[in-house]
């Protein structure tokens, strides 16, 4: 697999990656790693970053290391679990790596973190694999 073309092929992100702000920083085989800088847009009424927003950039992370397979992919499922609040950070930084490559459906654990490290959220989302080169 030619990294460099699924770089550049995330690093020109969706129109739903562009709105969200989200932005792929490191790809290799079996891992992703992205960032999301925070305004407001993320944020919810208690002033953190919204689930559904975090539930986003992992899913969309997941995705981008599953595709270092050479293919496209379709989410299958997505579990994540919310261990503290995005609260007064600048940035979110999502990590995704592989946990099982199988031939039609993978599987990968999702970590998203704070600008100082902290653990936010951590998840595990399965992928299948399409005919459909990159």
């Amino acid at each position: 697999m030619e990294f460099e073309k699924l770089y550049e092929l995330r690093k020109d992100p969706t129109e739903f990656a562009i709105q969200m702000g989200f932005r792929t920083v490191e790809i290799r085989k079996g891992y992703a790693r992205g960032e999301l800088e925070i305004t407001e847009q993320h944020r919810n009424s208690l002033g953190t970053v919204h689930g559904g927003c975090i539930f986003a950039i992992a899913d969309t992370n997941g995705a981008t290391a599953a595709m270092t397979c050479g293919h496209y992919c379709t989410t299958v499922n997505g579990d994540i679990h919310f261990l503290r609040p995005a609260r007064n950070t600048r940035k979110l930084i999502v990590e995704a790596r592989e946990a099982k490559a199988g031939k039609t459906i993978s599987v990968y654990d999702i970590e998203v973190s704070d600008d100082e490290g902290r653990l936010i959220a951590k998840g595990l989302f399965s992928y299948y694999t399409l005919e459909q080169m990159i």
